[in-house]
């Protein structure tokens, strides 16, 4: 084996980066497509694999916010941009991420879900956050993460958690109606809450501190993350057999909060083994690669192809098997791949706004035909 002595980078982009990047969105699209075409539940082998599938891209996606703004700081920072202009450059793009996240919501559930708390504003909020924390040396910053992890169940059960999503097998989450119900989703009652979740972009900081440092070695990260990772897998045991602490999302409780981070950084140890210090690269981790690249407009549109379109026009929610859900992928990433090949040269020295710019404009037209399928009664608001 070849001793690694630096990151692969191409186009002054680190390959393993985008490779993370297109890992979280695979799986989340893998699972969102799941969990919409094939029924079962937790009882069907198939119906469980997708949801242990989906237990990886949501951390991921915010651990790989935080390596992204250090990165975004570093880069800039070589082009002799000002301090100002980084942090203005960081804020706008969480915002407008942000801003996406709420209007994807009405979008695609219906105004009364306008204030609602989800992904794509937990991963805007996340690049802002991260940014101010780069303030604190990564050796002190770490302390952070175990705060917002350590609090979670306190301050879960001060906004009456179990009230608001329900116990175990049932989940009653509603649309926030009023502000305060919104700021306590931010906080901890919503479907990507900051208490725990902040916890993994402020870890993707520090990883993407050991990305950028003079002479990092790719295994430092490799070692560290397997250490974390695999001691956080091991935490989830004493939970179930001494605490009792199901495994659950929604409910979100500290065993899946353990399994979800835990596993989330073992993928990090083992996309930089295989880019950054085997050098394995072959066309399966180019596709990856791809959709990382795209990650934020694929995270839109996926959502209209599969789940709307043929999920509730064409009907075939929860009526498919394995070989139906398999050409239903398989036909949405040839199209992603298509949109790539010509996207991708076109977006090449360009700002990455332009990939924000495309994630508007499909949910624009998104919403208007809505509002058309709408008026002929196919969906309503």
């Amino acid at each position: 084996m070849v001793e690694a002595i630096s990151f692969v980078e191409q186009n002054g982009r680190i390959r393993s980066v985008d490779v993370l990047r297109g890992v979280a969105l695979v799986f989340m699209i893998i699972n969102h497509f799941g969990q919409t075409f094939v029924g079962g539940g937790y009882h069907s082998p198939v119906a469980a694999a997708i949801l242990f599938v989906g237990i990886i891209p949501a951390p991921l996606f915010y651990i790989v916010a935080g390596i992204g703004v250090v990165l975004t700081n570093h880069q800039m920072r070589k082009k002799e941009a000002s301090t100002r202009i980084i942090w203005q450059w960081v804020i706008i793009r969480g915002v407008l991420i942000m801003g996406s996240g709420y209007f994807f919501a009405i979008t695609f559930f219906g105004s009364v879900w306008w204030l609602d708390w989800s992904i794509l504003q937990l991963i805007g909020f996340s690049l802002i956050i991260s940014q101010i924390v780069l303030l604190i040396p990564w050796r002190y910053r770490i302390i952070l993460p175990i705060i917002f992890i350590g609090l979670m169940p306190i301050v879960q059960d001060w906004l009456n958690y179990d009230v608001v999503v329900g116990t175990v097998g049932n989940i009653q989450y509603a649309p926030p109606s009023t502000l305060f119900d919104h700021l306590s989703a931010i906080i901890a009652t919503g479907k990507a809450p900051i208490f725990p979740w902040l916890a993994c972009p402020i870890i993707g900081t520090i990883l993407g501190e050991f990305f950028v440092e003079r002479k990092s070695n790719p295994r430092r990260i490799v070692y560290s993350s397997l250490i974390v990772g695999g001691s956080l897998c091991l935490a989830v045991l004493p939970l179930l057999v001494v605490f009792s602490d199901p495994v659950t999302q929604y409910p979100l409780t500290s065993g899946f909060l353990f399994l979800s981070t835990g596993m989330t950084l073992l993928a990090v140890a083992s996309v930089v083994t295989m880019v950054d210090v085997w050098g394995w690269w072959n066309p399966a981790s180019r596709f990856v690669e791809v959709n990382g690249q795209i990650a934020l407009i694929s995270y839109i549109a996926h959502h209209f192809y599969g789940i709307t379109l043929f999920g509730v026009i064409l009907g075939f929610y929860r009526a498919l098997e394995v070989v139906g859900l398999t050409l239903i992928i398989i036909s949405y990433f040839v199209l992603v791949l298509m949109f790539a090949y010509f996207w991708l040269p076109f977006r090449k020295g360009r700002s990455a706004y332009w990939d924000v710019a495309v994630a508007y404009l499909i949910l624009f037209l998104a919403l208007f035909g809505r509002w058309v399928v709408a008026v002929v009664g196919f969906w309503t608001f």
